[in-house]
């Protein structure tokens, strides 16, 4: 989608990726897609049903002209000598559309060596950019990347990803509320990787975003060593509210000196947590990190969150017959997740009145995920 054009997209709609292809919405183009709960806008592999597969496609890319922390930045996937992979500016406040009720499946692949693609990458889009209830499913790397700018998230949802299912760097300063990621048996990395930047972890703008009403969800397997959270290279952040479970790793490595000293001047915090499930024996939240493999300055996880978090306490799923196939987000209506929550923010984009633990309202009977979402498996 060139500069000047806006590409828009009727409810409903099916859109099908052809391999090696993407869709690309330049930092002076606009896509529309607003789909309903009734008639979600799906970008699905061109495959036929059952012959699907992650990395079929290359997935949604937006690119706008919010700040970055990296001049001249290119988004990953398009060569660097075409100008139109370009991204970043001076406009916080930058439209790059809407996402609305839609659906990204089996998309993202490796260009080349350590360049991919993901399901949804989003390259320095603004504030007035619109990504409400979004899944991205099965993606072959990063369920959702997202590098610099200030745009907001909101009923997200990232299942099945190869790789992180959220990652983020290059100063990304927005708000999320509503997330769910589901990782499956053997696969995937970090449910959230998070970077400020690569070889130059203060630079300016820091990524900063704020979270709230988070589940992140791991289907335990000694297949795979996943990480709820791996918070690196000079991030910060604020995470409220949050569930994490079933992960087989750490369930928050702090990585690095600056990531740490973030904790120590307000740009990084945390509040609202319970934590269930997590390492191989179901209760190693956190790995002792000695000698070698001290990579923090000696920052401590265990005691930093031994009271900022509630341990092993069961959640109170819902227990699904098929996990996979047909996942099941509740909580029971007498859930511990409905104690413990801070305060959610004022303004237009928070609910105030999410006042619970992660993503989905304790003994609700159905959520924001019914009817639009699917977990196809191919």
């Amino acid at each position: 989608v060139e500069a000047a054009a806006t590409l828009t997209i009727e409810p409903g709609a099916v859109v099908l990726g052809q391999p090696g292809s993407a869709l690309v919405v330049t930092r002076d183009g606009q896509i529309m897609a607003r789909g309903r709960a009734d008639a979600p806008i799906v970008f699905t592999s061109a495959q036929p049903e059952g012959g699907r597969k992650a990395g079929d496609w290359g997935g949604l890319v937006l690119l706008g002209n919010a700040p970055v922390n990296t001049l001249d930045a290119q988004v990953e996937g398009v060569p660097t000598s075409d100008t139109r992979g370009m991204f970043g500016g001076v406009d916080s406040r930058d439209n790059c559309g809407v996402l609305e009720f839609v659906r990204v499946e089996f998309a993202g692949y490796e260009v080349y060596a350590n360049n991919e693609l993901n399901g949804l990458t989003l390259g320095g889009c603004g504030s007035n950019t619109i990504v409400r209830h979004v899944q991205v499913h099965r993606a072959s790397d990063d369920g959702i990347e997202i590098f610099g700018g200030t745009v907001d998230m909101k009923h997200i949802l990232i299942s099945g990803a190869a790789d992180d299912s959220l990652d983020w760097d290059m100063g990304w300063r927005g708000r999320v509320q509503f997330l769910q990621v589901l990782q499956y048996p053997g696969m995937g990395d970090n449910a959230i990787e998070a970077d400020n930047r690569n070889g130059r972890e203060d630079a300016q703008p820091i990524s900063e975003p704020q979270f709230y009403n988070v589940t992140l969800l791991s289907l335990n397997s000694d297949d795979k060593y996943q990480r709820a959270m791996t918070l690196r290279r000079g991030t910060g952040g604020h995470f409220h509210n949050m569930i994490i479970s079933g992960f087989s790793g750490e369930t928050i490595d702090i990585k690095g000196r600056v990531s740490a000293s973030r904790l120590s001047t307000g740009m990084m915090s945390f509040g609202g947590l319970l934590l269930y499930n997590n390492g191989r024996d179901g209760r190693s939240h956190f790995i002792e990190e000695l000698g070698k493999q001290d990579d923090d300055g000696g920052f401590d996880e265990a005691a930093y969150f031994a009271s900022l978090a509630r341990r092993d306490i069961s959640p109170e799923f819902s227990v699904p017959v098929d996990p996979v196939r047909v996942p099941d987000f509740r909580v029971g209506s007498k859930s511990p997740a409905g104690q413990g929550a801070v305060a959610v923010p004022e303004g237009e984009f928070w609910d105030q009145g999410a006042n619970y633990l992660g993503a989905v309202r304790p003994g609700s009977a159905s959520t924001w995920m019914n009817g639009w979402t699917a977990f196809a498996p191919n």
